[in-house]
């Protein structure tokens, strides 16, 4: 029982670090109202095992003196930032009621204070308790322990989690001294001593950090299991210590870690599955791109066994740091392609910013689509063989936006049908140093061999019109027409996707005629009840709009409006694709059947590949395994 302390033992003298190779604060509501539930449920003669910490000594640091004279020594948390961070929010939220009611009690908040949140440094100063990684350290005391917020809110995903979580416990202690009324300051203080006193960890304290790696994958913070790029950063650490070879294989991996780490939260990729795509697409990439036989870090674990390279220790270690290296140009590669509007994505393509200004747009197109992780192996892969060539990535870019939309959208095949061919070209490209020609070619195939344009012309020609509005990619086709209309004024959309895509399809798709006409005279004088039914839901009777509720079963004078119509009409929108309905002077089948014509005559253009595929490079050259064509889809990923 020696490894289990208090938490006040756990404070005693020590200034806890999050170090900026571990992932930034990621508890959501669940888990910490589990917690909360927990410290309610606690009776005041039982303790609650709270978890395990895991500490490594930070030794670049000196020891760090506050102004009673007492001396703290630095430590990395390796393991339960999570629980310490949370806790340290009940014991602020805590310490702020008490500081406002009797005397006894605001004596115990300046305690709370100084033994658990900021003492006093010999300069002045508040020396931090705990602080945590650099991305997110300078909100965590401006605006979370401040008495004061700053007027700069949460810009990451783990500094909104800081913001909810701390509302979530202020509210939580806020209703129940609401209730208990006169009892509420003794509560308070029983609750300060349950967190103080009765919360139990077992505690490992390293000399080095990479000891932990043997251990660390039976280790999870509450609710929340390590990840396998958390398991295959601890494998590398771990197995930096077990080389005969002398090395600075950690700290390779701490730089890489930190640097992924804070990519991908600027970028708000934060999930697991986030993580596990980076993993898959570099391992496809340079290791194997078979995806029936990986296993995310197990398949990581298998290759870099040690009992493999017994008396061979240096080729190992070179192989770790290729690895780690590699893992991090990825990401970069990887953040910029679901994040493309982000401060300095492809900053490699700077030397030609027409380029990239380019690159960045259809970047931004190909999120529309909703399908990304397929391309990701070969995006990659050209990044890595053409790192300052904006050109040839712009190609790959438009040919796997064209693929997704005709193969994904229009044809309605699964997400990651073609996965297997783009793992493979990407791998092709970078270990067997294919040229670029080879590259278009082999994603032309696959894209012949599942929407030629014999069937593109088939699809976007359909005999059932009426699917148009229950269609996945109608409001991208329908915005991509937004986009030409303007471009054919000289401007931009005014409109920009994320507010169209974040409302609801009803919102933001116009039906000209409209879906019911009962007793609406303007229009059944024009659309019988069979030809209302065959072109309400045609592509030329639908549009982009912002102003649907308004708009209605009015008739089409009405919606059209002119310049001095107040309120919404198409004549005023805010949309091109909107305003050019103002051409015609009336709205019938023929006006239908004239505008889905325009539309589709702009999309065979729009989505037209030059195929340029010669025979002999009709089918892709290596053995394509795994495909799968089913018709779903991805929902973004």
């Amino acid at each position: 029982m020696e490894n289990v302390k208090q938490l006040d033992e756990l404070f005693h003298k020590r200034l806890f670090q999050v170090p900026d190779y571990q992932r930034g604060y990621s508890w959501e509501d669940r888990q910490v109202q589990e917690f909360l539930d927990d410290m309610d449920a606690l009776l005041s003669d039982r303790h609650h095992y709270t978890g395990t910490v895991v500490l490594c000594a930070a030794r670049s640091k000196s020891e760090q003196w506050d102004a009673d004279g007492n001396a703290y020594s630095q430590v990395d948390i390796v393991d339960g930032q999570q629980r310490l961070t949370t806790i340290t929010l009940l014991l602020d939220g805590i310490r702020r009621l008490l500081a406002d009611l009797s005397p006894t009690s605001q004596a115990l908040a300046k305690g709370i204070a100084k033994n658990f949140i900021a003492a006093e440094a010999i300069n002045g100063l508040p020396l931090y308790k705990l602080s945590l990684n650099a991305d997110t350290d300078h909100f965590f005391r401006a605006n979370i322990l401040s008495e004061t917020s700053s007027v700069e809110g949460p810009r990451i995903t783990s500094e909104r989690r800081l913001a909810a979580a701390k509302k979530q416990i202020a509210d939580h202690l806020t209703a129940s001294t609401s209730r208990l009324g006169d009892a509420a300051e003794q509560w308070l203080a029983d609750l300060y001593k349950k967190v103080a006193n009765q919360l139990w960890f077992t505690l490992y304290e390293l000399d080095d950090e990479s000891e932990v790696g043997i251990i660390f994958e039976t280790m999870n913070d509450r609710g929340k299991p390590l990840t396998d790029l958390e398991k295959v950063k601890n494998l590398l650490l771990h197995t930096s210590t077990r080389l005969s070879t002398k090395n600075t294989l950690d700290k390779t991996v701490k730089g890489a870690w930190g640097e992924i780490l804070r990519q991908m939260m600027a970028a708000n990729l934060v999930r697991g599955a986030d993580e596990d795509q980076l993993l898959a697409a570099h391992w496809f990439i340079h290791y194997n791109p078979r995806r029936s036989q990986w296993e995310r870090s197990k398949s990581v674990k298998s290759k870099f066994d040690v009992r493999k390279y017994q008396g061979d220790h240096k080729n190992l270690l070179l192989q770790l740091e290729d690895y780690t290296k590699g893992l991090r140009r990825a990401c970069t590669s990887f953040c910029d392609a679901y994040m493309p509007s982000r401060d300095n994505a492809f900053a490699s393509f700077s030397n030609e910013p027409t380029k990239r200004a380019e690159v960045v747009e259809w970047s931004e197109k190909l999120r529309r689509v909703r399908v990304i992780a397929t391309f990701l192996p070969t995006l990659i892969a050209v990044r890595e063989r053409w790192p300052e060539d904006p050109g040839k990535y712009l190609e790959v870019l438009k040919l796997c936006e064209a693929f997704a939309f005709r193969v994904y959208r229009l044809r309605g095949y699964r997400a990651d049908t073609g996965q297997a061919a783009f793992a493979r070209l990407g791998h092709d490209l970078v270990t067997n140093q294919r040229d670029f020609q080879y590259c278009t070619q082999v994603i032309k195939s696959e894209l012949g061999r599942r929407c030629n344009d014999d069937q593109f012309m088939e699809e976007i020609n359909s005999d059932s019109p009426d699917n148009w509005y229950n269609w996945g990619g109608l409001r991208y086709l329908l915005y991509e027409y937004e986009v030409e209309l303007g471009r054919r004024q000289g401007a931009s959309p005014t409109v920009s996707w994320s507010e169209l895509s974040n409302l609801n399809l009803q919102d933001t798709i116009e039906h000209v005629l409209p879906q019911s006409i009962d007793k609406q005279r303007y229009w059944t004088r024009r659309f019988n009840k069979r030809q209302h039914e065959r072109y309400c839901h045609d592509l030329g009777n639908l549009t982009l709009t912002k102003g649907n509720p308004s708009l209605g079963n009015k008739s089409f004078p009405e919606k059209k409006g002119d310049a001095v119509t107040k309120g919404y009409c198409y004549t005023n929108s805010p949309l091109y694709v909107e305003r050019d309905m103002s051409r015609w002077d009336d709205w019938d089948a023929d006006a239908i059947d004239q505008r889905r014509a325009e539309i589709l005559d702009w999309a065979q253009v729009r989505w037209a590949i030059d195929w340029d595929v010669s025979p002999v490079d009709t089918h892709h050259p290596t053995p394509v395994e795994d495909e799968v064509d089913d018709d779903i889809d991805d929902n973004g990923s």
